[in-house]
C-alpha cells in the first residue's frame, strides 16, 4: 500500500497548490524574457547552418575531447549533458562517476536538402523548433513525437513513437544515416550500405557505441492541416477492434490514436493530411488559452451522435497537441492547471518539459511519486485487449494512451519479428488502487506480463528488471558484437547499465 502519512499529506498539498505557484511565476517572468530575446536574435535560435564546416568543427570538439581520454587513461564515457535533461523523471546516478563529452554546441539543423528530400541535423535539436523551422518552409518528417523537448539524439538512441507510426515505425526507422565518433576518436558514417551493423546497433543503444553527431532523416512535403475525426467506442471490445481496423487499413490514415478514460469509454481519433479545410472548423488546439488536449477529446464522450465529430487542426498544433499538459501528467502536480483562469493567465507558461519537476529535492519527488506509474508497453496490436484488461487489473491509471506502430523485421535490438504492427500503450497517472498498489511488485508485474507475451517497454520509464530479464526482452546479439568490434567495452557502459542508474 502507497498511501502518504498525515503530515506528508499536508506537506504534499502545499507543494502543488503554493509550491507550483511560486514555480510558474518565476518561469512566466523568465519565459518573458527569452521570449524578447527570442524575438530579437530569432535568427540565432536553432538556425538551419547550412555549413558543413562549421558542423565539421563542432565533430572536432568532440574528437579532440576523446583523443584526449584515450591519452589520458579511459574511464567509461558518457554525454556531459546534464541529468536533469533526461526524458526520464529520473536523474542518471552513472554519470557521477564517468568521464562526460560535451556535445552542447550540436543543436542545430546542418541542411535541408529539397531536391533529395533530407534533412540532416544535429542530435540535440529538440522537435518543437524544427517543426518550426520545416513548417516554415513546407516540409515535414515522416515521425513527430509529441512533446517539444524530446532530441533527435534520443529519439533514435533511445526510441520515439507518434501516431503516424503505423505507416512508418519508430523515429529511427525514418533515418538514413549517422555520423557517429567512436571510442578511438575516429569519426565514421553509418548507413545500410555503410558500417551497416553499426548503423542497425544505434537505436536503442542508449549511446554506448559512441556519441551520435548527425543523422541524415527522410523529409516529405507538408500539408497545412490535419483533418481528424474523433470517434467514440464504448467498450473494450468495440475500442481495441476499431483502433486495430483503422491502424491496418490500406490505404491507410495518416495518424491513429486512441485514449480510453476507462476500461470501456474511449475516443479513436484518425488523421489524414490536407490544406483544404471545411469552414468553420478550424481548431487551434494548442493555444495556450485552450484546455489541454486530452481534456478536448473527453468532451466527445458526451456526444450524442453516433457519426465521427471532425476537425482541422493546424499541422504543428497536430504535432504538439501533448505537450503542454505532457499528455496528461501535469495536473498531478499542479491540480488548477487546467482552469479556465489559469490558462488565460498562465497557460502561454506551459510546462512544456520536465526539467522543473527533476530539479526538486528528492523527498517532494517521492511524495508526488506515490502511486505514480509512467511506462510505455509495446505489444502486438492482437494482444491489445489482453494487455488493457491486465494493466486496469494490475493499475487501474486512466487516462491511457494508444498508439499503433508498424514493426520492421530488420537487425538491431528492438525484436519486431513476425507481428507486423504493435501498440504502444502508455500508462501515465497515479493508480487508481491506492490500497493494492506497490511500487515494486506493481511494476515488476506489468513488466513479467511483456516478458510472456513478446512485449517490450520505453527504456526511458523506470526498470524492474534484471539484467537477464532486460536483455531477454530486447535482442542484444548485434549490439554487442557491434560493441565488441569498436572496443566499446570499457569505454561505454552497457545499455543495462544507463537504464538501471538512475536515482
Amino acid at each position: 500500500m502507497a498511501r502518504p502519512t498525515f503530515l506528508e499529506a499536508i506537506i504534499l498539498h502545499i507543494c502543488r497548490y503554493y509550491g507550483t505557484a511560486f514555480c510558474i511565476l518565476g518561469r512566466a517572468l523568465a519565459l518573458l524574457i527569452l521570449k524578447v530575446v527570442d524575438f530579437i536574435c530569432s535568427n540565432l535560435c536553432c538556425k538551419v547552418v547550412n555549413s558543413p564546416e562549421a558542423h565539421a568543427k563542432k565533430v572536432d570538439h568532440v574528437k579532440k575531447q576523446i583523443l584526449d581520454w584515450n591519452k589520458n587513461g579511459r574511464t567509461k564515457l558518457c554525454t556531459a549533458r546534464p541529468g536533469w535533461k533526461s526524458m526520464s523523471l529520473r536523474i542518471p546516478a552513472y554519470k557521477k562517476t564517468m568521464t562526460g563529452i560535451d556535445l552542447s554546441s550540436l543543436d542545430e539543423v546542418v541542411k535541408i536538402d529539397e531536391n533529395s528530400m533530407t534533412l540532416t541535423v544535429e542530435p540535440l535539436v529538440k522537435m518543437g523548433p524544427l517543426t518550426k523551422i520545416l513548417d516554415a518552409k513546407g516540409w515535414t518528417i515522416p515521425v513527430v513525437p509529441e512533446l517539444d523537448f524530446l532530441t533527435v539524439g534520443g529519439l533514435i538512441c533511445g526510441a520515439g513513437v507518434e501516431t503516424s507510426s503505423h505507416k512508418y515505425g519508430l523515429f529511427h526507422n525514418t533515418c538514413i544515416s549517422y555520423e557517429v565518433v567512436l571510442a578511438s576518436g575516429e569519426v565514421v558514417n553509418a548507413s545500410k550500405d555503410e558500417n551497416s551493423d553499426l548503423f542497425y546497433a544505434i537505436p536503442g543503444s542508449y549511446g554506448t557505441l559512441g556519441f551520435l553527431t548527425a543523422a541524415t532523416i527522410r523529409i516529405f512535403k507538408a500539408e497545412k492541416y490535419v483533418k481528424l475525426s474523433y470517434i467514440r467506442v464504448n467498450s473494450l471490445d468495440e475500442a481495441t477492434e476499431r483502433i486495430t481496423e483503422e491502424s491496418l487499413k490500406s490505404p491507410g490514415h495518416d495518424f491513429v490514436e486512441g485514449i480510453m478514460y476507462s476500461l470501456d469509454k474511449g475516443v479513436i481519433m484518425v488523421g489524414s493530411l490536407t490544406s483544404k479545410p471545411e469552414p468553420g472548423k478550424i481548431n487551434s488546439v494548442t493555444r495556450w488559452y485552450k484546455k489541454s488536449f486530452y481534456k478536448h477529446v473527453e468532451s466527445f464522450l458526451s456526444l450524442s451522435q453516433l457519426a465521427p465529430k471532425v476537425e482541422y487542426i493546424p499541422l504543428r498544433d497536430y504535432y504538439h497537441r501533448h505537450t503542454y499538459c505532457l499528455f496528461w501528467l501535469c495536473p498531478h502536480y499542479t491540480p488548477y492547471i487546467d482552469s479556465a483562469l489559469f490558462r488565460y493567465l498562465f497557460g502561454w507558461t506551459g510546462p512544456g518539459d520536465n526539467y522543473t519537476y527533476k530539479i526538486m529535492p528528492p523527498y517532494f519527488r517521492r511524495l508526488f511519486e506515490l502511486n505514480l506509474v509512467v511506462q510505455d508497453l509495446i505489444v502486438p496490436i492482437g494482444k491489445t485487449k489482453k494487455a488493457l484488461q491486465y494493466f486496469h487489473d494490475t493499475v487501474e491509471v486512466y487516462p491511457v494512451w494508444l498508439c499503433p506502430a508498424k514493426g520492421f523485421n530488420e537487425p538491431g535490438f528492438f525484436k519486431f519479428e513476425g507481428n507486423p504492427m504493435y501498440m504502444d500503450i502508455g500508462i501515465y497517472g497515479q493508480s487508481g488502487k491506492p490500497d493494492e498498489y506497490e511500487t515494486d511488485k506493481s511494476n515488476k508485474a506489468l513488466e513479467q506480463f511483456c516478458l510472456q507475451n513478446k512485449c517490450a517497454k520505453g527504456m526511458y520509464a523506470d526498470t524492474w528488471l534484471n539484467r537477464d530479464e532486460f536483455y531477454q526482452m530486447f535482442d542484444p546479439t548485434l549490439y554487442n558484437k557491434v560493441r565488441t568490434e569498436l572496443n566499446c567495452l570499457d569505454g561505454f557502459p552497457d545499455v543495462y547499465e544507463k537504464i538501471a542508474g538512475r536515482t
